[in-house]
């Protein structure tokens, strides 16, 4: 079975080549570990790898096709945003908030709320609460704010249940289709989530190790440098426990009943 968070580096020889194609030093880039990941990534779900690039999108650019039909980005950017979300995963959602996310209802109020406060005069807008109603969402969305259309991969718990659901539809640059249109979900347990989490960890540690290891066999590097990397990725892939405060869920309902109130748009309340 292949592993929910599928990635591959690009071979070393072909990203400094890259970098000398576009002018970039490759000494700046060879100190650096996030950079030094630089490949593709996906989850692996029954609709085959997410996201996955639209096959007629590079053609619409007068672009040659992509090397691998994957997001293209440093590895390292999915396992940090992976990382930091992963204690608020692990967190159970109270049944109502999880049948909502599950549904897809939470994403149309959601979007319904949004256009009304937007469409507020500024002083009766009120952001604070819109933060504490829906924060506990984006602690549970990857943040992939860094493409310019980013697809909802989003993470969570509801008892002994993890959620996976992805959401690919109608992202477009400039009016074309970036990505091949997938929306769906798949549940794992409690354990098996957490030992894909470990599993991308461990295959990261072990890819990256070498990847250093090449580095450190062309010579351009001093000791100073290299030992350098080998800090940035130990600091990367272990570092300490996040100290985490568990979600305030009666102030988030609470809110929820605010913006319900307020906008005449119901969510929770019969």
């Amino acid at each position: 079975m292949s592993p929910l968070f599928g990635f591959r580096l690009q071979p070393l020889p072909a990203l400094i080549q890259a970098w000398e194609a576009g002018g970039f030093d490759p000494q700046v880039y060879l100190r650096s570990w996030y950079w030094l990941s630089f490949g593709w990534y996906w989850l692996t779900t029954p609709d085959g790898a997410v996201p996955t690039n639209h096959p007629a999108f590079n053609a619409a650019f007068g672009l040659p096709p992509d090397p691998e039909p994957h997001l293209d980005y440093q590895v390292a950017r999915l396992w940090l945003d992976l990382d930091e979300r992963v204690p608020r995963v692990l967190e159970p959602l109270p049944p109502a908030l999880a049948s909502v996310l599950a549904s897809g209802r939470w994403a149309e109020w959601k979007a319904q709320v949004s256009a009304w406060q937007h469409a507020r005069p500024d002083e009766q807008a009120d952001w604070d609460l819109w933060s504490t109603a829906t924060g506990w969402e984006n602690a549970r969305v990857l943040d992939m704010g860094y493409l310019a259309a980013p697809p909802v991969l989003r993470f969570w718990r509801e008892g002994e249940t993890v959620t996976v659901s992805w959401d690919t539809r109608n992202k477009r640059v400039d009016g074309h289709l970036c990505w091949a249109e997938a929306q769906g979900q798949q549940c794992l347990g409690v354990s098996a989530f957490q030992a894909e989490v470990e599993d991308f960890r461990a295959r990261l540690n072990r890819a990256m190790g070498e990847r250093l290891q090449e580095v450190a066999s062309l010579g351009r590097l001093s000791a100073a440098e290299l030992t350098s990397l080998w800090q940035q990725h130990q600091a990367t892939l272990f570092p300490p426990p996040p100290a985490t405060d568990p979600t305030d869920w009666a102030a988030v309902l609470e809110a929820i009943g605010g913006l319900e109130a307020g906008s005449g748009l119901s969510l929770l309340s019969p």
